[in-house]
């Protein structure tokens, strides 16, 4: 006869307790079932585990046996919390990308916390264009793309768990950058620089309609696909560039960040997510990030918008 894990527990509490009416509490059974099992268990075997009289005690063999049931009995206890933490997500990998200019916002910040309370969940970070993100998305690269770009089409999850707020960056000694604030008709008669249509398509159809909305159209006059190499360019002197305010990015040479003067100047940062892949580690980021936008969004209130001025180093 074979031994099952309740068997293993069995011994290991009558070994503990060497008392048959509080092992068998603890175990959840009545005294004579703990007493008729035990010698089941002991016909298996071929030899006495416990003494019974005068006191209970485990018998020189029995020790032996102990000794495997306490290791086989805590081993599958380990593997079977492991198991559990497995289906709840605690342990596993996620593998998430992020555009360039949302790496600076406070979504990376929450990312660390969730990494120090689940420290057994692999998490990697890539830093990808928007449409790069969906199709790695598609093709399981990704488990999580973080982007302003939506992809509504099934079967991926989109939703919104934050905004930005649009701003200008003009160079230094442009005529406008000592200004607290600007309407986008200041910007009317300026040359523009842009991130590539092909890149973040969504934003600059957003930008563009703004400023239509302005009454303009924009005069792009050079686009960039790295966010580094468009204030290059406002720095060089190409032109201005409208774009979502990052206040944790370092602060660029020559270059003047001012707040615009529209309400609604702002762009969703969408959470993605391929529902028809399963990953329970993948659902736990996805519901600490939902958690922490909240928080975030309480306290946005409490933040005060303040104008940076990228001087010379």
């Amino acid at each position: 006869m074979s031994l099952s894990t309740r068997d293993f527990q069995l011994l290991t509490v009558l070994a503990n307790e060497l008392h048959f009416g509080r092992a068998a509490d603890a175990l959840g059974m009545r005294q004579p079932q703990l007493s008729t099992r035990l010698a089941q268990i002991e016909r298996s075997v071929g030899v006495d585990l416990f003494v019974r009289r005068p006191r209970v005690a485990v018998t020189p063999a029995g020790k032996i046996v102990m000794d495997a049931a306490r290791r086989a009995f805590n081993d599958f206890e380990a593997a079977a919390e492991q198991a559990r933490r497995v289906e709840r997500g605690e342990v596993g990998a996620v593998v998430t990308a992020i555009s360039s200019s949302i790496i600076l916002s406070d979504i990376p910040g929450s990312i660390r916390k969730f990494r120090n309370r689940y420290p057994e969940i692999g998490i990697t970070l890539r830093d990808m264009h928007s449409t790069e993100q969906s199709e790695a998305l598609r093709s399981g690269q990704i488990d999580i793309s973080i982007t302003r770009e939506i992809d509504s089409s099934r079967p991926i999850r989109s939703e919104i768990i934050g905004h930005q707020r649009f701003v200008a960056f003009l160079s230094k000694d442009h005529p406008l950058a000592a200004r607290k604030k600007l309407s986008l008709a200041h910007l009317a008669n300026e040359p523009f620089v842009l991130f590539d249509h092909a890149i973040a398509p969504g934003l600059h159809h957003q930008i563009n309609a703004l400023c239509i909305r302005a009454g303009f159209t924009p005069n792009i006059v050079q686009e960039a696909d790295e966010w580094y190499t468009v204030l290059g360019f406002v720095r060089a002197g190409f032109g201005v560039t409208i774009a979502l305010d990052m206040e944790g990015a370092p602060d660029w040479p020559d270059v003047v960040t001012v707040p615009l003067d529209l309400k609604d100047a702002v762009a969703p940062v969408f959470l993605c997510w391929d529902e028809s892949r399963p990953s329970a580690s993948r659902d736990l980021l996805i519901d600490w990030l939902r958690e922490e936008a909240k928080g975030l969004g309480q306290n946005a209130g409490k933040r005060t918008h303040k104008k940076t001025a990228r001087k010379t180093a």
